[in-house]
């Protein structure tokens, strides 16, 4: 923790959020977290990424816990950790559920790989995906969770 923070500060950051999410469920949420934590119950990682995805609609939020957190530590930094080992899980699990259909395995790569290269639109992505995955809701909702929030054509209606 920065060692210039004082307990006056965590009260007005614990105050910032209090008003800043009134009313909403997430406000207890962090707060029940938030104690956990100082009784042990859970470690700093599970707090940390946690509390990003309570609050990561709230940057100036995070930016508040970020400056009680040690100076090593950056919460962005180890969400965007996480994420890209969970996409990289996602894959694999493409790769095993289709290990007797290479094509489609190949298939999605391809898809990925214009995507990525090629600029190809995320809508066409999308649709291209769920299409793939027919039959298999699970891998293209795990999908849709890399995709911009808000895309068209995401939705995964039958």
């Amino acid at each position: 923790m920065n060692k210039e923070l004082a307990l006056d500060d965590a009260v007005r950051y614990m105050t910032a959020v209090a008003e800043k999410l009134e009313g909403e469920k997430t406000v207890d949420t962090f707060f029940h977290l938030i104690k956990d934590f100082n009784e042990y119950r859970v470690d700093g990682y599970e707090v940390i990424t946690k509390v990003y995805e309570l609050l990561k609609g709230h940057p100036d939020l995070l930016e508040g816990f970020n400056a009680f957190l040690p100076e090593d530590v950056d919460v962005h930094a180890m969400v965007r950790r996480k994420t890209k080992e969970e996409a990289v899980s996602l894959v694999l699990r493409v790769k095993w559920r289709f290990r007797n259909n290479k094509t489609v395995y190949h298939r999605f790569l391809n898809i990925l790989s214009q995507y990525r290269c090629y600029n190809k639109p995320v809508k066409e992505v999308c649709q291209e995906m769920k299409v793939l995955f027919h039959g298999h809701d699970d891998l293209f909702k795990e999908l849709k969770k890399y995709m911009p929030a808000g895309t068209s054509g995401v939705e995964n209606k039958d």
